[in-house]
C-alpha cells in the first residue's frame, strides 16, 4: 500500500485563523440597537374643585439591548406643566419601594407637529423623557412622572344637571398590554362617582360595566374610583368617563372685595383669550427685529468710520448694501427662533441663526496698497521718555466692540437679559432652552468681529504700551546690584533647568543666566547707568509721526557706539496686525565698539546705517515678548558700556600687537538664546 504522507496546514490555512482571530479580537458590542415594550401604565388622576388635574404615570418599561437615552410619550395632555422629580428605577426595587438605583429623567414637551397624519387628524401632543448618565439598560424598570392640566379650561368637565361628566384621554403605546388602570380622584360630594355607562348627549362612546370594573374608596375629604380595563389596545389611546355630584367642582365662596368680581372677569377673559398671547408672540418677534436690525446697522456705521480713518475700507461677511442687509439679519433670526420653538427639530431655525450671523459679521480690513510706494523720507527726532511712552487716548464712540469698555458693558448686559430667558424657558423646556442659548453667537457676530485690533496699527501708538514694558525690564536687569550678580545667576539657571527643553521660558531663562554671567565687572554702587528716550520719525511733509521706537544708552559707552534701537514691525494676520520687536545696535565701522560686538554679529542680520559709515546689527527674538527682547536689549547694552574706572577687562584671544587690550566682550549665548 502507498504510504501515507502527513501534510502541514498550509499559508492557505493559517490566514482565514489569524484573520478570524483578529476579527474577535477588535470586534466591538453593537449598542447602537435597542427595544423597549410597554407592560403596563397605572395612572392617576386627582381633580380639585376648580378643575385642574395633576396626573400621575407609573409606567413599567421591558428594554431590550440598550442603553435606552430618550423615551417619547405620545397623547399627553397638550396644556401639560411639568414638574419636578421624576426618575426611572428597576422593577424590583420600585416593588420594594427603595429609590437607591433611581435614574433622573428629564421631561420637555415637544413642539406641536403640523404635519398632518395619513387620516388627515392632527399628531397628538409628545412629551420626551430624557434619562441621565449613561440611560436605562437591559431590564425591566418603572418610569414616574407627573405633570398638571386644567381640565375645566379644556372644556373636560360638563356640567349635566345635578351630575357633572369627567372624561379624560390616556397616552396611545405602541404595544397593547393587560390591565390599564387609572384612579380617579375627586373632592368630596354627597353623591358618590361612578363611571359613565351611557356616555354623554353628544353622542361619545359610552363606557359600560362589561367594558370597566370600578371600585369605590370614600373618605371625609375625597373620593377614590379606581378604574380598571382588561386590556389596552395597540395604538390607540384609552378614553375614560366618570359621573361626578356637580357640588365637587363648585369652590367656596371667597370674601368678596370691591372691584374684585369684575377684575377677575376681565383676567380670565384675558388669559382664555388665544389673540392676546398671539399678540404679545407679534410684539416680541417685532421687537426682537428692530432690536437685531439695530444692531447690525449702527456697528457697521461704526466700522466703517473706524476703518476708513485707519486707511482701509471695510469688509462685511456678505457683501450687500447695509439697509438690505441689515434688514435680512434681522428676519433671519426673528425667523429662526420662531421655527426653533415650533418645530420638533431645530435645524431649520439653527440655520436661520446662523444666516443672521453671516449677515452681521465682519472680515479683518485689507490695507490699500498706493502701488507699492514707499514711505517718503523723514527725520527721526528725540523726544522725553515721559511724552513719547504716554498712553494714547482712548477711542471714542465705540459701543459695539468688546475690546472697549462700553461694548463690554453692553454685551454683558444683553447676555444676562438672554439668560435670564434661557433660565425661565428651562424648567418647561430644557431643549429649547439650550436652543436659546446657542443663539447667542448672533450676538457675537457684532460684538466680536470687526474690532479695533483688526484695522491697520498706527505704527507711532500701537507699540506704546509693548515698548514701556520693555524699558521697565531692562531698567529692572540692569539695576541689579554687583553683589547680587552670583545669586541672580542662580536663580536663573535654576529656572532655565527647571523649564521644559525648547520653549521660551527656558531661553529666555537660560539668556538672563548667561547675560548675568557673562557681564562686564560693574562698580560698587553697582548698576549700570542708562538713558532712556523716544525717537519719533516724522515724515517731510507732514505733522503726524509714522513711527515710534525706544531708544537705550549707557551714560558711559565705548568709542564708536551710535545707538540702541527698539521698534516693532507689524505684519497682517487673521485675526488682525501681529507685532513683531527687533532690537538695532548702531555702531561705527573698525571702532572699539564694533570689535567689542564683534561675537554678537553671528547672531543678528548686519547691514549699512542710514548715514554713511555706520553699520547696523539688527536681533530678532525667538518669540514676540517683551521679555526676550529686553533681554537682548539689556545684554546689548552691557556689551557696549565703558568698563568702570579700576576694573580688569577680560583679554581677548586676538590682542592686538601692542598689548592693548581690547574692550570686554559679553558671551555670544546671552545673545543667541533669545534671538
Amino acid at each position: 500500500m502507498p504510504s501515507r504522507i502527513a501534510r502541514r496546514p498550509g499559508p492557505a490555512l493559517l490566514l482565514p485563523f489569524l484573520a478570524a482571530l483578529v476579527a474577535l479580537a477588535f470586534a466591538l458590542p453593537a449598542r447602537a440597537w435597542v427595544e423597549v415594550h410597554v407592560a403596563g401604565d397605572d395612572a392617576r388622576l386627582a381633580i380639585d374643585r376648580a378643575g385642574a388635574a395633576r396626573v400621575e404615570h407609573k409606567v413599567t418599561l421591558k428594554i431590550s439591548g440598550g442603553p435606552l437615552r430618550a423615551l417619547d410619550i405620545k397623547g399627553v395632555d397638550p396644556d401639560a406643566e411639568l414638574d419636578q422629580g421624576s426618575y426611572a428605577v428597576p422593577f424590583k426595587a420600585a416593588a420594594a419601594g427603595s429609590l437607591t438605583d433611581a435614574t433622573p429623567v428629564a421631561l420637555e414637551l415637544l413642539p406641536p407637529d403640523l404635519r398632518p397624519r395619513e387620516d388627515g387628524t392632527r399628531p397628538p401632543p409628545t412629551l420626551r423623557a430624557r434619562f441621565d448618565g449613561k440611560g436605562l439598560s437591559r431590564g425591566v424598570f418603572v418610569l414616574f412622572f407627573r405633570y398638571r392640566t386644567d381640565l375645566v379650561k379644556r372644556g373636560l368637565i360638563q356640567q349635566d344637571g345635578p351630575s357633572s361628566r369627567v372624561s379624560w384621554t390616556g397616552p396611545l403605546w405602541d404595544d397593547g398590554y393587560d390591565s390599564a388602570r387609572l384612579t380617579v380622584e375627586l373632592p368630596a360630594a354627597p353623591d358618590e362617582p361612578r363611571v359613565d355607562e351611557a356616555g354623554d348627549a353628544a353622542g361619545s362612546d359610552p363606557l359600560g360595566a362589561p367594558m370597566t370594573l370600578s371600585t369605590l374608596r370614600r373618605a371625609l375629604d375625597k373620593d377614590e374610583l379606581e378604574l380598571l380595563r382588561p386590556y389596552a389596545p395597540k395604538g390607540e389611546p384609552i378614553r375614560w368617563a366618570v359621573r361626578a355630584d356637580a357640588r365637587a367642582f363648585q369652590p367656596a365662596p371667597a370674601a368678596a372685595t370691591p372691584g374684585a368680581d369684575s377684575l377677575g372677569r376681565l383676567a380670565d377673559a384675558a388669559a382664555a383669550s388665544p389673540d392676546r398671547s398671539r399678540t404679545l408672540y407679534i410684539a416680541a418677534g417685532v421687537a426682537l427685529f428692530a432690536l437685531y436690525s439695530a444692531l447690525v446697522a449702527l456697528k457697521a456705521r461704526e466700522h466703517e468710520r473706524l476703518a476708513r480713518a485707519a486707511g482701509v475700507a471695510p469688509r462685511p461677511l456678505v457683501p450687500i448694501p447695509l439697509a438690505p442687509r441689515a434688514a435680512l439679519a434681522g428676519l433671519a433670526l426673528v425667523a429662526g427662533v420662531a421655527l426653533e420653538f415650533l418645530l420638533r427639530d431645530g435645524t431649520a431655525g439653527a440655520a436661520l441663526v446662523a444666516a443672521a450671523t453671516a449677515l452681521a459679521a465682519h472680515r479683518t480690513p485689507r490695507p490699500e496698497r498706493a502701488g507699492g510706494a514707499l514711505r517718503r523720507p523723514g527725520k527721526w527726532l528725540p523726544v522725553a521718555e515721559a511724552e513719547a511712552f504716554r498712553e494714547p487716548p482712548r477711542a471714542r464712540g465705540v459701543y459695539l466692540d468688546v475690546s472697549t469698555r462700553a461694548g463690554k458693558a453692553l454685551l454683558v448686559a444683553l447676555l444676562a437679559a438672554l439668560g435670564a430667558g434661557v433660565h425661565a424657558l428651562a424648567g418647561a423646556s430644557p431643549y429649547h432652552a439650550h436652543l436659546l442659548a446657542l443663539d447667542a453667537t448672533a450676538l457675537f457676530a457684532i460684538f466680536c468681529t470687526g474690532r479695533l485690533a483688526e484695522l491697520p496699527p498706527d505704527p507711532a501708538a500701537r507699540p506704546v504700551a509693548f515698548l514701556r514694558d520693555v524699558a521697565r525690564r531692562v531698567r529692572r536687569t540692569l539695576k541689579a546690584p554687583a553683589s547680587a550678580a552670583p545669586a541672580a545667576s542662580k536663580r536663573a539657571a535654576g529656572a532655565a533647568a527647571k523649564a521644559p527643553a525648547g520653549t521660551a521660558a527656558k531661553a529666555a531663562a537660560g539668556a538672563t543666566a548667561r547675560a548675568t554671567v557673562k557681564a562686564p565687572a560693574r562698580a560698587a554702587a553697582g548698576a549700570t547707568e542708562l538713558r532712556v528716550v523716544g525717537r519719533l520719525r516724522i515724515p517731510d511733509g507732514s505733522p503726524d509721526a509714522d513711527e515710534l521706537r525706544l531708544g537705550l544708552a549707557p551714560r558711559a559707552a565705548l568709542p564708536g557706539f551710535v545707538a540702541i534701537e527698539v521698534g516693532v514691525v507689524y505684519a497682517p494676520g487673521a485675526g488682525g496686525a501681529i507685532g513683531l520687536p527687533e532690537v538695532l545696535l548702531r555702531v561705527a565701522p573698525g571702532s572699539p565698539c564694533e570689535r567689542a560686538v564683534e561675537r554678537l554679529a553671528s547672531s543678528g542680520r548686519s547691514s549699512r546705517g542710514r548715514r554713511p559709515g555706520e553699520r547696523v546689527l539688527a536681533f530678532t527674538p525667538r518669540l514676540p515678548t517683551a521679555r526676550m527682547t529686553a533681554a537682548i536689549a539689556a545684554a546689548l547694552v552691557r556689551a557696549v558700556s565703558t568698563p568702570p574706572a579700576g576694573a580688569t577687562p577680560n583679554k581677548p584671544q586676538g590682542a592686538s600687537a601692542s598689548g592693548a587690550p581690547r574692550a570686554p566682550r559679553p558671551g555670544k549665548k546671552a545673545i543667541s538664546a533669545a534671538a
